[in-house]
C-alpha cells in the first residue's frame, strides 16, 4: 500500500489518524500518571533495526500496546510536579494543524506567508498581555519577539543579545576578554540554561551569584555586586518564578537598581512561568515592573496548557534585535524574514499556531480564570499542610508552587528531615500514584535551618482539571506515606 497522503490512500489516511486521535484522548483521560515503570529490559523489539518494515496499523497497534503504558501522562490530575498539562482542545488543535501544514516560518514570501503574519499577531498579543508599549510593525525588526522550541533557548537568545549590547559587534569580533562579560544571578535558584548560555556565546564561566532573602535577591548584596563590578556587567538575570520555589522577585526595586547602577547593562527577566499572571487582572499586580525589563522569556507550553513546544523572547525595544541579524541571504533577506532574527532555529514549525488558536478560542479573561484557578488551589494545598502538625511550606506560595517537607513532631534536625523526604519521594515514583518533584535547595526563610540545603517535595500544577478533592486525596495518600516511613 502507498503510504503516503493522497487521493488512493484518503480513505485508509482519515480511518488511521481518528484511531490515532482517539488513542491520545483516551491515553490523556486515563487517571494513572503512568501505567507502567520503563527499564531498558521492557521490550527488545522496541529497539530491533528495521531491516522490514512493518503495516501501519499494527505498528500504531504496537505503539498503544507496548509503548504507551510506559509514557508520563502530563494530563492527569495526579500528575501534579510540574504545569505542562498540555490537554488544551484549542492548542492540540492548533498543534495538528501545523503538522499537516508544512509551513516553514524560516521564510514569509513563499514558505508561510500567512503564517509570518499570525506569529507576527501571537507575539504582538503577548507583548500587549505583558505590558510592553505597542509597536507598529513595518518589518521583522518591528516585531518585538521572536518565537523559540523552549525557555532555555530565550535564555540563551536574550543572554546573547545582553552580549552585543555590552560590547558591540562582538559576533564579528569575538569575545576578547570574558572577564568583561558577567552575568548577576540570584544564588541557588537560577536556571541552569544561563549559565550555560554564558558559556555556550564564548563568555565563560562568569556569573556571578547574589545572595538571596526568602528566594529573592538581597538588594543590598545587589548592589554590592553592581559597584564592584562597573563596566563588567553585561546582564542582570531576575526571575519571575524560579524554576525551584517558583518565588516571584521584587521585579522593581531589582530594574531601579540595575539601571541606577547603569542604564546600559541588559534587564532579563525569565518569567517562563510567572508572565500567564499577566492574564489574570486580580493577580498581575505580582509582577508589577516586569516591562521595565529589556527582554523576557515566556513559556506557553508550561502554563497555558498547550502541547510542548512553545517559548517565546519579549523585547522591549524592538530593535535590539537588529543586535543579531543574520547576514544570509540565502532565502531570508526579505523584509518579513522571521530567519533573519532567529539564532540556532533555522527552519521553523508553526508553533505558535498552537497558541492562536487557544487565546482566539478562551479570551484573555478565560485564561485568566485558569491562572486564578490555579493559584487558589495551591494557596488551598499551603493551608492544609499549614494546619498539619508534621509538615512545613518552605516557599512564599506567589503563584502555583508550594514547596513543602515532612518535619515529624518537630524535633528532628535537618539530616533526618532529609532522609526521610528522600525515602518518601523514593516511594512516591515507586508507588506510581502521583507524580511529585523533589530537588536539593538551601532554607532560604529559616523553616527548618536557614542556609542548610533541604530536600523537599514540591507540589505544582498548570491542569485546569484538577479539583480541591484531588488536592485532599494527594495530601491524606502523603500523611499515611510519612507515617508508615517515620515509624
Amino acid at each position: 500500500m502507498n503510504l503516503f497522503i493522497n487521493n488512493e490512500t484518503r480513505e485508509y489516511s482519515s480511518e488511521l489518524l481518528k484511531k490515532v486521535i482517539d488513542i491520545g484522548i483516551d491515553y490523556k483521560l486515563q487517571g494513572a500518571f503512568k501505567s507502567k515503570k520503563f527499564d531498558d529490559t521492557v521490550n527488545t523489539e522496541i529497539f530491533d533495526f528495521p531491516t522490514e518494515g512493518m503495516e501501519l496499523n499494527k505498528l500504531v497497534s504496537f505503539f498503544e500496546e507496548s509503548i504507551l503504558p510506559y509514557c508520563a501522562n502530563f494530563s492527569s490530575e495526579k500528575f501534579m510536579g510540574f504545569p505542562d498539562a498540555g490537554n488544551s482542545i484549542a492548542g492540540i488543535t492548533g498543534a495538528v494543524f501545523a503538522d499537516f501544514l508544512q509551513q516553514n516560518l524560516i521564510n514569509s514570501s513563499f514558505c508561510s506567508p500567512i503564517g509570518t503574519f499570525m506569529e507576527i499577531a501571537v507575539i504582538q498579543w503577548l507583548r500587549n498581555v505583558i505590558g510592553y508599549e505597542k509597536c507598529e510593525v513595518n518589518n521583522i525588526s518591528d516585531v518585538g519577539g521572536i518565537i523559540t522550541h523552549g525557555g532555555t533557548l530565550s535564555n540563551a537568545i536574550a543572554m546573547l543579545l545582553a552580549r552585543e549590547n555590552h560590547k558591540k559587534n562582538t559576533m564579528k569580533t569575538g569575545v576578547v576578554n570574558a572577564d568583561d562579560f558577567k552575568i548577576i544571578l540570584p544564588k541557588g535558584i537560577a536556571h541552569y540554561s544561563i549559565k550555560s548560555s554564558q558559556m555556550w556565546l564564548g563568555c565563560g564561566d562568569n556569573i556571578i551569584e547574589v545572595e538571596t532573602d526568602n528566594y529573592r535577591y538581597n538588594l543590598d548584596a545587589l548592589r554590592k555586586a553592581l559597584d564592584e563590578n562597573k563596566g563588567k556587567i553585561m546582564a542582570v538575570v531576575a526571575y519571575a518564578g524560579d524554576s525551584r520555589s517558583m518565588t516571584i522577585d521584587k521585579l522593581e526595586e531589582v530594574a531601579r537598581i540595575t539601571k541606577e547602577s547603569d542604564p546600559d547593562i541588559w534587564l532579563h527577566v525569565d518569567a517562563c512561568h510567572g508572565f500567564s499572571l499577566a492574564f489574570s487582572e486580580e493577580l498581575r499586580y505580582k509582577i508589577n515592573a516586569i516591562e521595565e525589563f529589556d527582554s523576557i522569556s515566556t513559556d506557553p507550553h508550561k502554563v497555558l496548557m498547550l502541547p510542548y513546544t512553545l517559548s517565546a523572547l519579549l523585547i522591549k525595544n524592538p530593535q535590539s534585535i537588529d543586535f543579531i541579524k543574520t547576514t544570509s541571504d540565502l532565502i531570508m533577506s526579505e523584509q518579513y524574514a522571521f530567519g533573519q532574527v532567529t539564532p540556532f532555529i533555522g527552519s521553523k514549525n508553526w508553533m505558535s499556531l498552537k497558541l492562536w488558536f487557544l487565546m482566539k478560542n478562551l479570551g484573555i479573561k478565560e485564561i485568566g480564570k485558569c491562572v486564578e484557578k490555579r493559584y487558589y488551589l495551591a494557596q488551598y494545598l499551603k493551608e492544609k499542610i499549614d494546619e498539619s502538625d508534621s509538615f512545613v511550606v518552605l516557599n512564599d506560595v506567589d503563584y502555583n508552587s508550594v514547596m513543602f517537607i515532612y518535619v515529624g513532631d518537630g524535633t528532628y534536625d535537618v539530616e533526618k528531615i532529609n532522609s526521610i523526604s528522600k525515602k518518601m519521594k523514593e516511594r512516591i515514583d515507586s508507588d506510581g500514584i502521583y507524580y511529585l518533584h523533589q530537588f536539593s535547595i538551601a532554607d532560604d526563610t529559616g523553616a527548618i535551618d536557614k542556609g542548610k540545603t533541604v530536600y523537599p517535595i514540591r507540589y505544582m500544577s498548570g491542569n485546569a482539571n484538577l479539583r480541591k478533592e484531588d488536592i485532599d486525596a494527594m495530601f491524606e495518600y502523603l500523611q499515611k506515606l510519612s507515617k508508615e516511613i517515620d515509624c
